[in-house]
Formats: C-alpha cells, structure tokens, sequence
C-alpha cells in the first residue's frame, strides 16, 4: 500500500480506521565500485514494502537521502543533508501528515551509520526530527532499522554490517541482483577497517581518499543471494512484529 499510489479520498478513508505510516529513510552515498548510490534507498524500500504487505500500514515517498559518512562526500554522486537539514526535513513532513490525522510513524533507514564512532548523526537527526510531533504524547515515533538483529551467524567473515560488506551486497544479490555490478566484487585491502578520515561532526574529510580506495568495506567477495535472503527474512520479521503491536 504505497501512499503516493492512493488519491486523497482513499487516504482520508483510511484515516477514519488506522492512523499509522512507515516512511522510509535512504541515501545517495557510495557503496564501493559494485553497488549503486541507492543501495540504502532500495534496500529500506524493500523492507517498508514487505511490512506494509504484512500490517496493511501504507508507505510514504521515500526521503532518499540522509546524513553522509564524511569520508564519502568527496566521491562523485554522493550528496545528502546536513545533520539539521535531515532533522528539519523529516520535522516538516511528519507535522504535515500529524496534521492531516497520522498518529503513528515508523520511519525505516537501512543507512548502516548507525554504529562506531559517527554512529549518532544519521539516526540521531531521525530521533530529533520526531521529537516536535511527540511532545505532547499525541503521536509515536519509531525508528526503524534492520540491522538492529543480529545476523552475525548468516555471516562468513563479518559479525554485523559495515559498508558495501558481506551484508548489504548479499541484500542487494537478493533485492536487485541486476543492479549489482558482480565482476567488480572484490574484497577491499582495508578489510573491515573503515576510513574514517575525521569523525563526525568535529569536521569534515578535508580532500579525496588517498589511492587505491574503494569506498568498501568489510568482505563483499564473501556474499550470495541465498544469503541475503535469510538476511532479509531474519532482519523483517522484527520490524514487522513491531508494526504490527504498534500500529
């Protein structure tokens, strides 16, 4: 049930019954020589869908960019917000929908910053981006992220998600093998080692990544479609449960 496909008469019909939403969250960010800048847009819309075929919650546009790792910003094609301009955003749109009778959020990212060092940025412009429309205790928000579940026994050679890894390439393998340029993936040398450059927010890369970089990380040449489908379903069985209680 995607709402940019209902006119406005059946979304005011389906605000006298149910007041939930899932608004998926992505980015357009490098993802390695091997996968496309939406590989989170995708990924988190596969996922939105999914729950929205097992709840009946309908899904909003997706917002397909969010908060980047500094050390992409350099690479061509990567763009997104500012940590407020995400959080100003996502602030705007979900007051509009509370206005209009939405009373429940589910905002879904599969952007893996959600770990180390800048984990807070892209999640935590999430969260205060939804703080307005729950002051009062009218609304709820919650924050929808798949790689909360642990997968780590899915896994060869990680223990959770990097970036362009084992796990999103085995996603995307399974999602939308045809976007996924399979002759280019390789292993990086830095191996799980990421490329911080300077953490977010205390400043920003400064200049390109030094030669031979990737954009990769973690152990891609390690991934298969099989794999991202049992990914998949362990990582949407929680969120869908959630939904469900929730909305």
């Amino acid at each position: 049930m995607k709402l940019a496909d209902m006119t406005w008469m059946e979304v005011r019909e389906y605000l006298k019954a149910a007041s939930a939403l899932i608004v998926p969250v992505g980015t357009c960010e490098q993802h390695g020589p091997h996968l496309p800048l939406g590989c989170d847009t995708l990924i988190a819309e596969a996922f939105a869908d999914r729950i929205s075929e097992a709840t009946g919650v309908p899904v909003a546009p997706t917002l397909a960019y969010g908060v980047n790792l500094p050390c992409d910003l350099f690479m061509s094609g990567t763009a997104g917000f500012s940590f407020d301009g995400l959080r100003l955003c996502l602030a705007d749109l979900l007051a509009d929908w509370r206005r209009q009778g939405f009373r429940r959020f589910f905002v879904l990212t599969a952007h893996a910053c959600a770990v180390g060092g800048f984990g807070f940025a892209h999640h935590e412009a999430l969260k205060q981006a939804a703080l307005p429309s729950m002051r009062d205790g009218a609304c709820d928000v919650s924050i929808l992220f798949p790689y909360w579940t642990d997968v780590a026994d899915l896994l060869t050679k990680q223990s959770a998600v990097t970036h362009a890894c084992e796990v999103e390439t085995s996603l995307a393998l399974h999602l939308f093998p045809e976007k996924v340029r399979t002759h280019l993936v390789r292993d990086p040398e830095c191996g799980l080692r990421v490329e911080r450059y300077r953490a977010f927010p205390e400043g920003v890369a400064d200049g390109p990544p030094p030669d031979g970089w990737s954009g990769a990380s973690g152990f891609p040449a390690s991934a298969t479609a099989e794999k991202g489908e049992r990914i998949f379903a362990r990582c949407l069985g929680p969120l869908v449960a959630h939904v469900k209680a929730g909305a």
